[in-house]
């Protein structure tokens, strides 16, 4: 089990880094154009990994339907919702709605009996909001206001929410790595052909990165959406969809080390209590605290003689 953690962890990190590289870059390309290009490479570069593992990318028993279902929630309606939503809305409201990815996951997981939570380890989930909220908000007038970007990245999370119970039934027969090379490279195929039907002078973007722009591009394309999406997905399948969700808090506190790291912002102490929260949280979530009650009663419990009745 610590090594699903640790991959978890690692996961996170790359996810959390990503959202300052993404910040970077969208300076200087238009948000869609970005998310679907970046996304398309992400899953050539998953093709080209398994063609140099010579590991079998076409199957007979492919669930087609459900793979162009968890394509269109969890890649295309996703990201494009994200996308719109932050150009609408602020980078707080935004890291605070997407907190919530965890607990609604967590709550149609219960709904749908996909999977049951103690009440304790469905505290781990609020406690890890909370963290959220504590570590990313410094102006309670400034998540108060009430915008329709809000409403697009609460939409993008929900999508993605469905689209893991998907992921999780398709990849009883499909391998996780196989499945988001195709998720990626047909959803993001989607978004490029929208750009170019509605703005295709806006691929001209590319042609001013400089190279210090492009290889945060590569990396964000190659190793935080490909590396991190595989494992992501690999890991619903061994630990359930509300147990792997509640790891996505973890990517607040290496955004908010990225911020500090890449984009020099300053991280206060109200963000440290934040990110000690989170971890609790991801503490009692993942069952982990439960175990270690469970193992502390095994060892101070003592054995039952044979001849008692």
């Amino acid at each position: 089990m610590l090594k699903v953690y640790g991959i978890m962890i690692l996961t996170m990190f790359l996810w959390g880094i990503n959202v300052s590289l993404l910040k970077l870059l969208v300076f200087d390309m238009p948000p869609l154009v970005m998310q679907g290009t970046r996304i398309f490479l992400a899953g050539i570069t998953l093709f080209l990994i398994l063609l140099v593992m010579k590991k079998k990318i076409i199957y007979k028993e492919m669930p087609w339907k459900f793979v162009f279902l968890a394509t269109l929630l969890g890649v295309v309606a996703h990201h494009s919702l994200l996308a719109t939503g932050i150009a609408q809305t602020t980078a707080v409201k935004t890291s605070l709605i997407l907190g919530l990815a965890p607990l609604i996951t967590a709550i149609i997981a219960v709904a749908t009996r996909a999977t049951s939570l103690t009440k304790l380890r469905f505290t781990g989930f609020i406690i890890g909001f909370l963290g959220i909220v504590i570590a990313v908000v410094d102006d309670i007038g400034a998540v108060t206001a009430f915008v329709l970007g809000d409403v697009y990245v609460l939409a993008s999370i929900v999508v993605q929410a469905f689209s893991f119970f998907i992921i999780r039934r398709i990849t009883v027969s499909i391998p996780p790595l196989v499945l988001t090379a195709y998720m990626l490279t047909l959803g993001s195929t989607v978004m490029i052909l929208y750009n170019l039907v509605m703005n295709p002078s806006s691929f001209l973007a590319f042609s001013n990165l400089d190279i210090k722009l492009w290889s945060v591009f590569l990396f964000s394309a190659m190793f935080a959406t490909a590396i991190g999406h595989s494992l992501f997905n690999s890991m619903i399948k061994r630990l359930g969809t509300a147990e792997s969700a509640i790891f996505t808090n973890l990517s607040t506190i290496f955004a908010l080390t990225g911020s500090v790291v890449i984009l020099n912002e300053h991280m206060h102490l109200s963000q440290i209590l934040g990110c000690m929260l989170i971890i609790i949280g991801v503490l009692i979530g993942t069952g982990g605290l439960e175990d270690w009650i469970r193992k502390r009663r095994e060892i101070h419990t003592p054995p039952v003689s044979e001849g008692t009745t």
